[in-house]
């Protein structure tokens, strides 16, 4: 299987996976992103004991898409790469890897955390101020390497175009808004879900027919 089929299908997965996670918090108005926000001690406690199963079930989803994204971040890098990486697709794989790591500490500390709030102890505000930073940081990792992803990526027509304008103009001025714009929160977070989604459906498509539509959509002679 050549390397745009493989990213392809990993791109695909990670739309999937994000689909469902989008489902499951509409589902049960319960979403990690909540815990990602510096909150009194008490209200976060009391908040990861009542969302605790559904929590759970998101965060096993989430580890499957974290390793989905990271897998398409690094094959995608690869593709763009044409088999000679620069110094842009290595920064890329580095802050897919980095966001990816990031993101899986996130859920394992949010697990934690959990434990500890339901045997009846304090969470720390330390804790809590740590959480919110890591995951701040993880998303703007994660928005940048796609915006270099964008920087790199070859406009072969207009949908590719359109693709790199909105990786460069769009996915990453959102991104920096959703932990700015209070007010705006509801509409950014699902802004931002839907430029997500959005960019791993189109590199899915643009790389669905293997290495001719590498070739002719992504500029690339990669092989596996």
């Amino acid at each position: 299987m050549d390397t745009s089929k493989k990213l392809s299908i990993a791109s695909a997965a990670a739309a999937a996976l994000l689909f469902a996670l989008c489902a499951m918090t509409l589902a049960s108005g319960v979403s990690q992103q909540w815990f990602e926000w510096v909150r009194p001690p008490s209200e976060y406690a009391a908040r990861l004991v009542r969302d605790a199963a559904w929590l759970r079930a998101i965060i096993a989803v989430d580890d499957v898409f974290i390793a989905s994204y990271v897998t398409a971040t690094v094959l995608l890098a690869n593709v763009l790469a044409r088999g000679e990486l620069g110094v842009v697709h290595v920064l890329v794989i580095a802050g897919g890897v980095a966001a990816g790591v990031l993101d899986l500490a996130e859920n394992h500390h949010i697990l934690a955390m959990l434990r500890v709030a339901e045997s009846g102890e304090a969470i720390p505000l330390g804790e809590i101020l740590h959480r919110s930073g890591a995951s701040q940081l993880k998303w703007m990792l994660g928005h940048l390497s796609f915006a270099l992803v964008g920087v790199a990526l070859p406009a072969r027509d207009a949908m590719t175009r359109a693709f790199r304008a909105s990786l460069v103009a769009w996915q990453l001025p959102i991104g920096a808004l959703y932990w700015t714009l209070d007010a705006w929160l509801p509409l950014l977070t699902w802004l931002r879900y839907g430029s997500l989604f959005a960019g791993f459906a189109a590199i899915a498509w643009l790389t669905r027919g293997g290495a001719r539509a590498d070739a002719a959509a992504v500029g690339s002679s990669a092989r596996a």
